[in-house]
């Protein structure tokens, strides 16, 4: 039961408001440009001054000190009781601002000091004043006669450029019922500004939403209109929060954060035109950057005193606005009706619309009924919602197919596997492999061919690029590995090539052919592939042209004779080119010193280091036959022995 009754009683308290604010009345409202100590007293004379029109004074010149007195007559309420407190509503009190303007006041109620916001000359500071403010009063003021209220304000030139008016409304009661009335008015702020909330919280929500997407993604018009929604949904609610706050906000504090959500969101508003319609205009992308930091820098100028700057900056932060309004507009409406993505066109030419009407002053607030809506907060909304939707479906459709080729992948994986064997097994030769691609698929070959003499002919290569391009060449070339005649390594380089030429788009392919005869004789043809290692050490060789390059391109041949237990270690250059976070290479020293190991292991160094390439390791340990006499020899000896 408790809090209905609460809701009741706050319902009954927000009544009893409107209804004090509509009975309140007072005396004429007389002002006086200048400062002057003595205009505080209530024994000051004040028939010469002005009566300020309908409870609206102007606001002092331009060019003058700023400061403007401004006396009226108050009288308490009947029921005012003992405590009395002073109650002042400002200009749009009940309005549509939180704010009645920039202006630091002091209050003097019969000559007696109240209270003050901000500071006044000679080192003053505008304060963004609440819209209704409660001073305590002394016991001294009788209830019986109209009391004297003095309120010396100062307007910083900025505001005060252009003329304008300013009002205020006092009353004089009961200390109690002001409080009463003062939560009254917290609550209806709070309400009023609650379909707003609503409103902000969905492009709010939206924009997070877009960050994490943007983080499995990782597509740039994602992370930008991320922040976009962000950034301006809290730019749209900064003026609630202030009027939320219990302490009045200075304007320099005010003006640095709007200038932050301006910088941020007019930033972030270029990038993602220039990504999500891939524009090339640099000289246009550059206007627009600086535009919006001459309107920032403008809207920084704040001095205390009057200064020919002051309506110049003006002026340019309006001009600049007006650039970076229109240079956005005229993109979003030639892609709307001339070129893709209409409809993130459609949704951001609101945003531009808007702010033009907010500059020329022309908002419409209260728009649909909703109270702080406007035509600028309204556009943002609709682009919001609209793009956010965009970006969502563009971004699952992308994830749907990026599932899809996941799944090619993998099937492409596991076929290049089945192409890729391992080395067959050769009597005499201790043969391994590691075969170990950089992504799903890649573009290192190698093939073990049993020769019919008992030999093996070995072939390692590496296509340039890696990736599923690399990987159909890598499958193309061990096709056609089957139809060249392994007479030679140079000459099965030489046909080889002849093959490759001009079918590698611009492409090459480093290739290493060796072949080892039963006697350990190792002949190798090099086409600009990495030297094998025997043993620890490099075998010099000629490095050769790559395959693809040159259509009659011929290799050379190097021969050396292997022994018993020698090692002989290919690889691919993923093996030396492996990468670690700051930037060091494997580098050919580690690698010449790990060769006598085993295929797994060096791959394993190289992986561990910080693979960058596909890596393919293969290792032969030549182990020798027995001649055939000394295999007689040996069987006619054991049946000697048999026989006694």
């Amino acid at each position: 039961m408790r809090r209905p009754v609460r809701i009741a009683l706050v319902l009954l308290t927000i009544v009893a408001a409107q209804v004090a604010r509509a009975q309140s009345t007072q005396l004429p409202i007389r002002y006086h440009f200048g400062d002057d100590p003595r205009w505080a007293s209530p024994d000051f004379d004040d028939s010469s001054w002005p009566i300020a029109p309908d409870a609206g004074w102007p606001l002092p010149p331009f060019y003058s000190s700023g400061m403007v007195w401004v006396r009226m007559q108050v009288s308490a309420t009947p029921d005012a009781g003992d405590s009395l407190a002073l109650r002042l509503l400002g200009a749009n009190y009940g309005g549509r601002s939180y704010a009645s303007d920039y202006a630091s006041e002091q209050i003097f109620l019969d000559g007696v000091a109240l209270g003050r916001i901000g500071d006044l000359p000679p080192r003053p500071q505008a304060m963004a004043l609440p819209s209704s403010r409660v001073y305590p009063v002394a016991d001294h003021v009788a209830h019986v006669k109209p009391a004297t209220l003095a309120i010396r304000l100062w307007y910083p030139p900025n505001f005060r450029y252009g003329g304008g008016h300013d009002r205020a409304n006092a009353k004089l009661m009961s200390a109690a019922l002001a409080g009463a009335l003062e939560r009254a008015d917290q609550a209806a702020v709070v309400l009023s500004w609650i379909p707003m909330f609503v409103l902000n919280a969905f492009p709010g929500l939206a924009g997070v939403g877009l960050f994490f997407l943007w983080c499995w993604s990782r597509r740039r018009e994602l992370l930008w209109f991320s922040l976009l929604l962000f950034f301006y949904s809290f730019d749209n609610l900064h003026f609630a929060l202030i009027e939320f706050s219990s302490h009045p906000l200075s304007m320099r504090v005010d003006v640095a954060i709007e200038v932050a959500f301006n910088i941020v969101t007019m930033f972030t508003t270029v990038e993602f035109l220039w990504i999500v319609f891939s524009l090339r205009a640099r000289w246009l992308r550059i206007l627009l950057h600086c535009s919006w930091i001459v309107f920032n820098a403008a809207l920084c100028c704040f001095p205390t005193s009057a200064s020919p700057a002051i309506p110049l900056a003006m002026r340019t932060a309006f001009i600049a606005l007006t650039v970076f309004n229109l240079g956005t507009l005229l993109i979003e409406l030639r892609y709307l009706f001339f070129g893709p993505n209409r409809g993130i066109a459609l949704g951001m030419a609101l945003i531009p619309i808007g702010s033009a009407l907010w500059a020329f002053e022309f908002q419409l607030d209260n728009l649909f009924g909703v109270p702080h809506l406007n035509l600028f907060v309204a556009g943002f909304l609709l682009a919001g919602f609209f793009i956010a939707v965009i970006l969502v479906r563009r971004a699952l459709a992308e994830w749907r197919q990026g599932n899809d080729l996941r799944v090619e992948f993998e099937a492409a994986r596991e076929v290049q596997q089945q192409i890729v064997t391992g080395p067959p097994d050769i009597p005499g030769f201790r043969i391994q492999s590691v075969y170990a691609p950089a992504q799903h698929v890649g573009g290192d070959f190698f093939r073990v061919l049993p020769q019919p003499d008992g030999g093996a002919f070995i072939i390692v290569g590496d296509v340039s690029g890696k990736g599923l391009r690399a990987a159909m060449t890598v499958s193309a070339i061990l096709g056609a590995l089957s139809t060249i005649a392994c007479e030679s390594p140079a000459q099965f380089l030489h046909a080889l090539n002849r093959a490759l030429h001009g079918n590698l788009r611009g492409g090459f392919v480093t290739c290493l052919c060796t072949r080892i005869d039963p006697a350990g004789q190792l002949t190798i043809a090099n086409a600009g592939h990495l030297a094998p290692y025997r043993n620890c050490e490099e075998i010099p060789l000629d490095p050769g042209l790559p395959l693809g390059i040159v259509a009659d391109a011929t290799y050379s041949e190097t021969t050396i004779r292997l022994a018993p237990g020698d090692r002989l270690t290919i690889l691919t250059d993923g093996v030396v080119e492996a990468q670690n976070a700051t930037g060091e290479l494997f580098g050919f020293d580690r690698t010449r010193i790990i060769s006598t190991q085993s295929a797994e292991a060096i791959a394993a160094a190289a992986q561990t280091h910080g693979q960058e390439d596909d890596i393919t390791v293969l290792t032969v340990q030549f182990q020798g036959k027995p001649r055939p006499e000394t295999f007689s020899v040996g069987l006619k000896l054991e049946q000697l022995k048999a026989e006694g």
